[in-house]
């Protein structure tokens, strides 16, 4: 016995890893889908509460674009979910088949076995040993008795813990079977949502294109956006100028700062392909001519957003036309702006090294696409002039 006890040591420091791995990714995943019914569900109250009452076009399309992303990411986890519990319970039931197997194979034995004792009737320990010939025939026969004796107990217990087992998995089993139909029902409800979500999304869209009332007043809330970026840049760089001078610092010598010495090889945001470039141009969707201050790129769902070079949190909240965003003053006169958030993981004033996640990517109308810009003294320029090549 005591050469299978490094055998069955090594199994098990095998095995207990790899099921606290499993544990741990389910626990992630249920708290992912935890996170994301909280963000569903504040961005629906947002949405009740304006109700009928928002009249911003601009405002109103963000508002349902993120709904219909947060309800697509909500689907994909509950059908994960889904499928998970599906695999279990299919998992259990083979169990449930194996154990029950075994389980009648060990109730043949034993019914075999008191059928055996019932013919040849009850025989004492004392009379075996006393018709012995011998000491030594006692002894054998002892042995051998005390080896029935153990067979049977083990046999026994073997019996008692498989009918236990088969009663903890069926109880397991009818426990998920539960779950799994209050998960299939949510999916169900929440399949409905999205169908609705992506009507008012479509007619939102379509009222914008049709309409020439519509279209323009998309068009000034845009350009409204656009300029309280731009007062709220140049509010930043007045500030920052501001402290400068109250601490008597010199301002940075031109080309001396990272964004300038790194100039057209500068970390991209966001891994993805680049979706809109800068300038104007007319937008797909809204059927109008926007100016883009900075550039697109398409990625996928919660993909980690990074800084591009180390700086403070300016900004780190909601913003009209730019959805959940965050703004790191790189100290330079520089900014860069990353927008179109799902989560936002910095604090105002906190500071930022450079390929620092700052957040993760969130849902557009046109899919998942994080909004990058790069400000000059607060002016917006070209940031693949700055981004590096990509391959």
């Amino acid at each position: 016995m005591s050469r299978l006890h490094p055998i069955i040591h090594l199994l098990l420091s095998l095995s207990l890893p790899a099921l606290a791995g499993v544990t741990q990714d389910i626990d992630e995943q249920e708290q992912a889908l935890k996170d994301i019914r909280r963000k569903l569900a504040e961005a629906r109250e947002r949405a009740a509460e304006l109700g009928s009452k928002e009249k911003n076009v601009l405002a109103q399309l963000e508002h349902t674009s993120e709904q219909v992303g947060l309800t697509r990411q909500v689907l994909s986890e509950l059908r994960n979910k889904e499928g998970r519990l599906d695999r279990e319970v299919s998992g259990l039931n083979q169990g449930l088949l194996a154990a029950e197997a075994r389980l009648a194979r060990q109730n043949a034995v034993m019914e075999t076995r008191v059928r055996d004792i019932y013919k040849r009737g009850q025989l004492n320990d004392w009379e075996v040993l006393v018709s012995s010939g011998s000491l030594a025939d006692i002894a054998k026969r002892y042995k051998f008795l005390n080896l029935i004796a153990e067979q049977d107990d083990r046999l026994c217990r073997s019996i008692k813990g498989e009918r236990e087992e088969i009663l903890r998995d069926k109880a397991d089993r009818e426990e998920k079977l539960v779950i799994l139909a209050q998960v299939k029902g949510e999916t169900e409800r929440e399949a409905d949502n999205l169908r609705r979500e992506e009507d008012k999304q479509k007619k939102l869209l379509d009222n914008v294109r049709r309409e020439k009332n519509s279209k323009e007043q998309l068009a000034r809330e845009l350009q409204a956006s656009a300029k309280r970026m731009q007062k709220l840049l140049e509010e930043l760089e007045r500030r920052r100028k501001a402290e400068l001078q109250a601490r008597r610092e010199p301002a940075p010598l031109p080309g001396t700062t990272y964004i300038e010495q790194n100039r057209g090889g500068l970390g991209w945001p966001v891994d993805g392909t680049l979706h809109s470039e800068f300038g104007p141009k007319m937008h797909p969707r809204y059927n109008t001519v926007i100016q883009n201050n900075g550039i697109d790129i398409k990625s996928r769902l919660g993909a980690p957003v990074r800084t591009v070079a180390g700086g403070r949190v300016a900004y780190a909240e909601r913003f009209v036309g730019y959805g959940k965003m965050v703004l790191i003053d790189h100290l330079s006169g520089f900014y860069t702006l990353y927008g179109n958030l799902s989560d936002i993981l910095v604090a105002p004033g906190a500071t930022v090294v450079n390929n620092q996640v700052v957040g993760t990517l969130g849902s557009t109308i046109d899919g998942p696409i994080l909004h990058f810009e790069v400000r000059k003294g607060g002016k917006p320029v070209d940031p693949l002039e700055w981004l590096g090549k990509r391959r």
